[in-house]
């Protein structure tokens, strides 16, 4: 992952759209249950040899989480936590490459309650798209309880706008990214940390660095 690529898949992105992510959404018959699955650690995924990351590690932005904090008037750290997920060592410092939505003790959302999501109207990019993700070769389709059970009236061309709009700033945010870490990133180092780890981390998030305490 390199500026020069990211700014080809920006580019080629640009130049697609919305409308015609449409037929993909549509042949899914979705519509959203609000049943909570993607909101609760179902599964753990492995992304590489030191990677582990659970089903609802959710990646944000801090657009996403000024939002909920504007909503909600809780404070960033009852939003947002650093993605332990995506991490790596500098000397004596741990590196930590943006923020997850904050989970309870039980490793659900905790903004997941009495089986409903209580920021459904602000909740982040990434879940507006979900379960659809812009994949090397097109739409990819996660699992979700909403698939082939249309009930609503779905606006599949705003899934579709949201689907672009949150590719494009996750490939500037990369972009950001590595300008702020600079030659300190090496992306085959990127780990996970443990789960009990406690201690102060530095966390880039594209838009400024951060010391907070896992």
């Amino acid at each position: 992952m390199d500026i020069t690529s990211l700014r080809g898949r920006i580019g080629r992105l640009e130049q697609i759209h919305s409308s015609t992510l449409i037929h993909e959404i549509e042949r899914t018959n979705f519509s959203c249950a609000r049943c909570g699955w993607c909101c609760c650690r179902n599964f753990d995924i492995r992304i590489t040899e030191n990677i582990s990351r659970p089903s609802n590690a959710i990646s944000i932005f801090p657009g996403d989480i000024r939002r909920i904090i504007k909503m909600t008037g809780r404070k960033w750290d009852e939003v947002a936590e650093p993605d332990k997920y995506s991490c790596f060592s500098n000397g004596d410092d741990v590196l930590v490459i943006g923020w997850i939505l904050k989970r309870n003790d039980e490793d659900n959302c905790v903004f997941y309650k009495n089986g409903k999501c209580t920021i459904y109207s602000c909740r982040p990019l990434i879940c507006r798209c979900y379960p659809f993700f812009m994949g090397e070769k097109g739409i990819e389709i996660m699992h979700c309880e909403g698939l082939w059970k249309k009930t609503l009236n779905e606006n599949d061309l705003e899934i579709g706008r949201a689907l672009k709009r949150y590719e494009l700033k996750k490939l500037h945010s990369y972009i950001r990214i590595i300008e702020q870490v600079g030659d300190k990133l090496n992306i085959a180092a990127l780990k996970s940390l443990p789960e009990k780890y406690s201690c102060d981390v530095l966390v880039f998030d594209g838009e400024s660095v951060s010391k907070c305490k896992l």
